[in-house]
């Protein structure tokens, strides 16, 4: 499916203009932090995330989007996100067009609320890893979930009195799922709804897909 930057662009307009509903996740000292989602608007548009280290403490074999919480140098959350994508990913530069932000998302432990920018990546740009922390650099087939041929699948939970979907992604090899799948769930939904796109519901599991490691 092609879709251009002006998609995208069109599709984040006015956004963030709700809260997330696992917004009460959040502790009262939770801190910001900030991700990227870089895109690229190849012939079958891909979202570039990571797959974080097994050596790590924490969060171990994991997948993410490039990103960490705000340093005293930033001059705003747009700016975190920049720099963490240049540093785990060597993407910077005049090549990097901002399009738009998505929900504000809390981690799953409520210590951080995540905000993401979303950038499209010139044709120039190659993701490397470049930090000892990230394992792999994946690629998700953005342009198969807007044609429904990938499979979405998620979770019901019941928080609050409420049902929420807690949704995931399975990849070749791994799954995406916490705070980050969040995030990109909401990106698929945002795009498909502002092409006009129609989605099959996402396959409802019984079990979440991480066991006894806590997600991001």
């Amino acid at each position: 499916m092609r879709i251009s930057p002006d998609d995208v662009r069109r599709s984040l307009a006015g956004l963030p203009a709700e809260e997330s509903p696992w917004i009460s996740m959040l502790q009262t000292n939770a801190r910001p932090a900030a991700v990227a989602i870089p895109i690229r608007f190849t012939r079958d548009p891909v979202v570039i995330a990571i797959l974080r280290s097994a050596e790590l403490r924490e969060h171990a074999s994991q997948v993410a989007f490039p990103g960490g919480k705000r340093e005293p140098s930033d001059v705003d959350l747009y700016a975190t996100a920049l720099r963490e994508m240049d540093e785990e990913v060597g993407l910077a530069g005049e090549g990097i067009t901002h399009l738009g932000e998505l929900t504000p998302t809390p981690t799953y432990n409520g210590r951080y609320l995540i905000h993401p920018y979303v950038v499209a990546v010139g044709e120039g740009l190659a993701p490397v890893a470049c930090s000892g922390e990230i394992a792999q650099v994946l690629e998700l087939p953005l342009g198969a979930y807007l044609r429904g041929e990938a499979p979405r699948y998620g979770v019901m939970l019941n928080w609050r009195g409420a049902e929420i979907l807690m949704p995931h992604f399975r990849l070749d090899a791994c799954v995406l799922y916490g705070a980050s799948a969040v995030i990109f769930h909401d990106l698929v939904e945002r795009i498909a709804a502002g092409i006009g796109a129609t989605l099959p519901p996402p396959i409802l599991e019984r079990e979440m897909p991480w066991g006894n490691r806590e997600p991001v």
